[in-house]
């Protein structure tokens, strides 16, 4: 991985002098030779290969979970034997992959010319396979089957009659608090520089984060740590950018708090009454609050990292299909301390999702008086800021009104 980026040495050895006849016959094989070399360099990277039984006829695909999310990067169809092979170019860091099969996954982590061979059954491939040629990928493996066991732990407390509700809480949270000292001591704590630890520090349960960068100074340290050993292993990369990004907004966010004055200046507040937002949406296209005028417009702060954001998402999304051709729209302002979390969520959402870069300590969320997350207000179509949601408001009853 260190001398990665060396240039290659060529060897050069002095040759006697031959009769144009024999060099003519030599001049051959060395082309030859050459081409081989050079298609040899061309092809270089790491091969995924393997079987996956009874998979007759199914799709297997081979993806990318690069920052900017899950990228397709080839598929096959299975026949009766299941095999499979897919070929990456050799990445410059370590970087992850999956192969899914329906819902069935199982991640992979690269940093070389790797050769990695998986043997699974179709019907458990995510829970029960072999993997060899990558200790990355078995680590990977150990982590997921730790997680997999606290999900099913957490499903089998649920089910439990005759157990009060603080009971399952406490028991579930114990579960997970013992999964993230596990992960630390087991995996971050030995080698934080390791694709493994890095991986693990986004890990979810139930579709939640584990490790919270927003609002735990202790988990903010942990990222800290791994951030660290990257950026010395492989600076200036884009992961390592990224953890370090979320370490230093983690830091501000779990900084003591302290008296902000915040100046409005005209060219923030619009003629319209609403104060204007200009934000990045996941393609990185200004979207402007104000642009909405006309529309109905429910503004919406929030982090998807939030334990109720899963259910809250949901029932966004049956307000949002039964308003929008009335003239419903949604501005959801996420805050999330990773950038790449937030475009994983938001990438199949059907509304507009900006991202706030300055997180949970950003002006925005002080000119419009947010004390808690999430919050969410109602706009007129002339852009007027009607009201402020509560848990009481009937929010059907008062988007009915504005429409």
């Amino acid at each position: 991985m260190q001398n990665r980026r060396k240039r290659d040495i060529f060897a050069f050895t002095k040759t006697k002098f031959m009769k144009p006849k024999k060099l003519k016959y030599l001049f051959l094989p060395l082309c030859l030779a050459a081409l081989t070399t050079a298609c040899t360099q061309k092809e270089k990277g790491f091969t995924v290969s393997g079987q996956i039984a009874d998979a007759d006829d199914k799709m297997l695909y081979f993806e990318a979970l690069s920052l900017n999310g899950i990228q397709k990067l080839d598929s096959t169809k299975l026949d009766d034997d299941g095999d499979f092979s897919f070929h990456g170019a050799r990445p410059e860091n370590p970087e992850f992959y999956r192969i899914r099969l329906g819902e069935q996954i199982i991640n992979l982590a690269v940093d070389s010319t790797e050769e990695i061979r998986i043997k699974a059954n179709a019907a458990d491939m995510g829970a029960n396979y072999s993997v060899e040629g990558s200790e990355n990928c078995v680590t990977l493996q150990k982590i997921g089957q730790k997680q997999m066991n606290v999900e099913k732990g957490i499903r089998q407390i649920v089910e439990i009659k005759n157990m009060t509700l603080g009971e399952k809480e406490r028991r579930i949270s114990d579960l997970v608090h013992n999964y993230k000292e596990e992960v630390k001591k087991d995996f971050i704590l030995n080698n934080p520089a390791a694709p493994s630890s890095y991986f693990a520090l986004f890990q979810t349960i139930n579709g939640e984060l584990v490790f919270d960068p927003v609002n735990d100074a202790d988990d903010v340290r942990w990222f800290a740590a791994v951030a660290t050993a990257w950026d010395n292993l492989y600076p200036g990369c884009a992961r390592s950018e990224n953890l370090k990004n979320i370490t230093l907004q983690g830091q501000r966010n779990t900084r003591r708090p302290k008296q902000i004055d915040v100046e409005i200046t005209n060219e923030k507040i619009r003629a319209t009454g609403i104060i204007d937002l200009s934000l990045k949406d996941i393609n990185g296209q200004i979207r402007k609050l104000s642009d909405l005028r006309g529309k109905v417009v429910l503004l919406d702060f929030t982090a998807y990292a939030l334990p109720t954001s899963k259910e809250r998402i949901m029932e966004m999304r049956q307000l949002y299909q039964e308003y929008r051709d009335r003239g419903l729209e949604i501005y959801q302002v996420s805050v999330d301390a990773g950038e790449h979390y937030w475009k994983t969520v938001s990438d199949p959402l059907p509304w507009i999702c900006v991202f706030d870069p300055q997180g949970t300590a950003s002006d925005n969320l002080l000119l419009y008086n947010v004390q808690e997350l999430p919050c969410s207000f109602l706009i007129d179509r002339n852009s007027d800021l009607k009201c402020r949601l509560t848990p009481d408001t009937n929010l059907r009853q008062e988007i009915e009104k504005l429409l």
